[in-house]
């Protein structure tokens, strides 16, 4: 690992792959960012080459694929980004058995778009269909169905890790259990995912059955969970992280199901790729890639105050339990609603923090969390609540428990303040026998890491890396931070 001292300017000058261009890359919150040498791979014989360059080396490697994590996971100061997102190839597709079998760096966009037509759907999806399948494999993505679904990693047949000691391994449930269990949500550092079948979801409909329901309170929020869950597919809760006191959680609950079949007398039209493509315009006049120019004068404290008052009074009034249909991409892929609305958070960009916690005491610590940031005078801008369950992942973030994911403007607020809190947010999930989502985490200390983990894990991911990657050659800012106490992402601390 480079010294952390070094300046970047002599970084540059150390001897590094043809191709390699020095760039800075950021999470996707924008709130982290750093420098490096970035080089593109197309191939596993590329990528071997890569790993054999670096070979005796003080070089450290991290992958990236389209930079959707959130935090500093596809960041790599100062060292080596390895860019696999030309080796994109759908490998195969079989309608009879709903296996896909896709290089990693396929996108989820171009899964749902190659299926859709035969009636399938990924059985996981993240908020934005720009993720890769390595890197939704590597940090073992959850969607709005996880409680139902569990995270992407349950629905892989098998696959093939690329490791930097130059072997390949095929694993899968049964073959190679140990080293499947571990490189599902090892945010890539024991090897490259250079391919993986994954068994997709049928469908009668490319629509689902959406309905909307207010709650005044977290309780409500929680009763209206456990209401609705067996009978949804899909299940998110929005909460307005600006009310506190007796309306502390509010906030409204999205329950969405399959349609079945001939209940969708239209399904044959939503069988297109083109009906869950999201609009380019708003009322089909106004270009939505200027959408965030529009809303990013409203992105101030008072701003969202009212947004989120407005959006809870809206749904009030006209849903209340009503059903409508919606797409599956339309419900799904919320973050690619408004191109480029990150923008709307610069300078500076956002923290999302996400914290775990099981069933039994999970309202408690939620009601705890959003009280604490208002002790700190940090409402959050944005409140995501979702339902989960255990996996047989080794540094997996599912529990039988909740989650709820705030969003922190650095501009609104600053660095330093958020920081402070959600250093005690990470304290107090650790005491409950929460756990962290190093897609979403850009603040976790590799003490509180260490705290929320069971230490046979760490244990046993430890010994594997050291026999998969003897050098430890793969490294991230965020592997740094969580594994070798280094400081958090300088990116992240910058003023």
């Amino acid at each position: 690992m480079s010294d952390a001292s070094e300046p970047l300017s002599s970084l540059k000058t150390r001897p590094i792959p043809e191709g390699a261009i020095w760039t800075r890359l950021a999470g996707f919150g924008l709130a982290c960012s750093g420098e490096g040498w970035r080089v593109q791979v197309q191939s596993e014989d590329e990528v071997l080459r890569l790993f054999e360059s670096v070979k005796g080396t003080s070089i450290r490697v991290a992958f990236r694929g389209s930079g959707a994590s959130y935090g500093d996971a596809a960041i790599n100061t100062g060292e080596l980004i390895c860019d696999c997102t030309r080796m994109n190839q759908i490998l195969d597709w079989n309608p009879d058995t709903g296996i896909i079998h896709v290089q990693g760096g396929v996108t989820i966009e171009q899964i749902w778009r190659h299926v859709i037509a035969d009636g399938y759907w990924p059985p996981v999806v993240s908020g934005t269909m720009t993720p890769t399948i390595a890197g939704a494999l590597a940090m073992n993505i959850h969607g709005k169905n996880c409680f139902a679904k569990g995270p992407i990693g349950d629905h892989v047949v098998d696959l093939r890790l690329l490791t930097p000691n130059g072997e390949t391994h095929d694993c899968s449930p049964v073959e190679n259990p140990e080293v499947f269990d571990a490189v599902i949500s090892s945010f890539g550092c024991l090897g490259y995912i250079t391919s993986a079948r994954i068994k997709l979801t049928k469908l009668h409909s490319g629509r689902l059955d959406v309905r909307a329901f207010c709650t005044r309170d977290m309780k409500n929020m929680f009763d209206c969970f456990e209401k609705h869950i067996d009978s949804s597919d899909y299940l998110v809760g929005w909460i307005d992280g600006f009310k506190k006191g007796r309306k502390l959680g509010r906030g409204i609950v999205h329950s969405a199901r399959y349609l079945g079949p001939d209940e969708d007398k239209k399904a044959s039209e939503f069988f297109a790729a083109k009906a869950h493509e999201l609009p380019t315009r708003l009322f089909k006049v106004i270009p939505k890639r200027w959408m965030w120019r529009f809303i990013k004068p409203f992105t101030s404290r008072l701003g969202m105050r009212l947004i989120n008052a407005l959006k809870f009074r809206m749904s009030w009034i006209f849903d209340r339990g009503k059903a409508h249909r919606q797409t599956l991409g339309g419900f799904n892929f919320l973050l690619d609603f408004i191109p480029d609305w990150r923008k709307i958070y610069l300078p500076g960009g956002f923290i999302q923090h996400q914290s775990f916690l099981p069933r039994e005491n999970a309202q408690e610590g939620f009601e705890r969390i959003l009280a604490i940031c208002h002790r700190h005078r940090i409402p959050p801008f944005l409140a995501v609540f979702k339902r989960h369950r255990p996996d047989r992942f080794l540094l997996t973030h599912g529990l039988d428990g909740f989650s709820l994911a705030l969003d922190f403007p650095i501009a609104s607020y600053s660095r330093g303040r958020i920081l402070e809190m959600t250093a005690e947010i990470d304290d107090m999930v650790c005491s409950m026998g929460g756990r962290f989502y190093p897609a979403k985490d850009s603040t976790v200390t590799a003490e509180n890491y260490r705290r929320a983990m069971p230490p046979e894990h760490m244990e046993r991911f430890i010994a594997l890396k050291g026999r998969l990657d003897p050098e430890n050659c793969l490294q991230s800012d965020l592997y740094r931070r969580l594994f070798e106490d280094a400081p958090p992402n300088p990116g992240l601390l910058k003023s």
